[in-house]
């Protein structure tokens, strides 16, 4: 009942339908703090998890304000102020970043960087004009096909997401991306 499969580009993959899946909560984040995406060093599947079972983070952008549960998080298995202390430098340098980068941490289903700085690449990396790009328009981008256009148009739709991404870049400094 909580997963389907779903097939898409000739690919069956199986889906959790559970908006409120924990397995799934993890591995998103996980996603977001990878190397390729936030690239925010000390944040392990273990300790995300930790994080999000203690109630410290629901969303992206949470992430970015853990230092009020500094007490909490000091007296974690596994943690102490070392730990800490190089958790926040790490989050102080990932919030220098791009809007590539950004876009691809979001997870959008087909969204992996390359496409994601195709994406911003055509929007002259303005998020305003991504966020309210219509299906043809971002179909029209050479390599995006209609499925990965329909996954980012249908993302911006939801105004969860946008509230969430707003939270998220009230903590961020997007660079310039340097042109191919």
């Amino acid at each position: 009942r909580e997963a389907r499969i779903r097939k898409e580009n000739d690919g069956e993959t199986l889906y959790c339908m559970n908006p409120d899946c924990v397995a799934k909560k993890i591995k998103s984040f996980s996603l977001f703090t990878s190397r390729d995406a936030m690239n925010i060093d000390g944040l392990s599947e273990a300790t995300l998890e930790k994080f999000i079972a203690m109630g410290f983070i629901h969303n992206f952008g949470d992430i970015f304000e853990i230092g009020k549960y500094k007490d909490q998080i000091v007296e974690m298995e596994g943690f102490g102020q070392k730990s800490f202390d190089n958790l926040m430098a790490s989050l102080e340098k990932a919030k220098e970043t791009t809007l590539a980068k950004v876009i691809y941490s979001l997870g959008i289903a087909n969204i992996g960087l390359a496409n994601a700085k195709v994406i911003c690449r055509h929007f002259d990396n303005d998020l305003d004009r991504i966020r309210h790009a219509s299906l043809e328009e971002v179909s029209d981008i050479d390599t995006i096909g209609p499925v990965i256009a329909g996954n980012l148009v249908a993302y911006f739709k939801d105004e969860d997401n946008n509230r969430r991404l707003d939270h998220l870049m009230s903590f961020l400094h997007i660079q310039e991306d340097s042109p191919k």
